[in-house]
């Protein structure tokens, strides 16, 4: 199966999967090799996509989070847990924020990018100041991280300075914007108050 393909067959065709594609798709994901290849990155999306979270799904998903798997895989499976079908009981939130640690492992770059779009996400769907306090540290972390000239750490700090503004664009019918530029993203990092919760008294 062209698992590119039919994801975007999916995105941009309103396909939908038949019976035999649905039990391949699953069969590939429950196979020992797949937790090691990139192309497994568009299998969990169309498996995300095209399935409910019911526990045994849930549980397939989560297989994908385990340390030896390929980053870009592994970065589909955090999208699909909390993007896609939004889990957000307790226990995945603190999943979620055991992801976001692992900023500074090169390894996990890909990881480390879905982690922080979903947490801005679960962070204005849940109205969560908890995950919002969370994210401040991350950002003056980074940006601390930035000021020492870590080039790990530009493109996270520039990416979640701008996944924090889309977030806040979206949840608050503002005008949405794309930028990839460490000069675009400072103004968001000075403002950032703007762009999360109010603090835990």
């Amino acid at each position: 199966m062209d698992f590119s393909d039919i994801y975007q067959r999916m995105k941009f065709e309103a396909y939908e999967i038949s019976e035999s594609e649905r039990i391949q798709l699953t069969d590939y994901l429950k196979s020992t090799v797949s937790t090691s290849r990139p192309e497994s990155h568009a299998a969990l999306l169309v498996f995300c996509y095209s399935s409910n979270p019911e526990p045994q799904n849930v549980a397939l998903v989560r297989k994908f989070l385990a340390k030896q798997t390929n980053d870009y895989t592994r970065s589909a499976a955090v999208t699909g847990l909390y993007r896609i079908w939004r889990l957000a009981t307790p226990s995945d939130i603190d999943d979620l924020l055991g992801l976001l640690t692992l900023w500074s492992v090169d390894s996990r770059h890909d990881t480390s990018i879905a982690a922080i779009e979903c947490a801005f996400l679960l962070m204005h769907q849940l109205q969560d100041r908890h995950l919002s306090s969370i994210l401040r540290q991350l950002l003056e972390t980074l940006h601390e991280q930035v000021r020492r000239d870590s080039d790990l750490a530009v493109g996270l700090f520039t990416y979640a300075c701008w996944s924090a503004y889309d977030n806040w664009a979206r949840a608050n019918g503002e005008r949405r914007t794309h930028f990839d530029s460490i000069e675009e993203a400072l103004p968001v990092y000075w403002d950032r108050h703007k762009y999360l919760l109010e603090s835990i008294n």
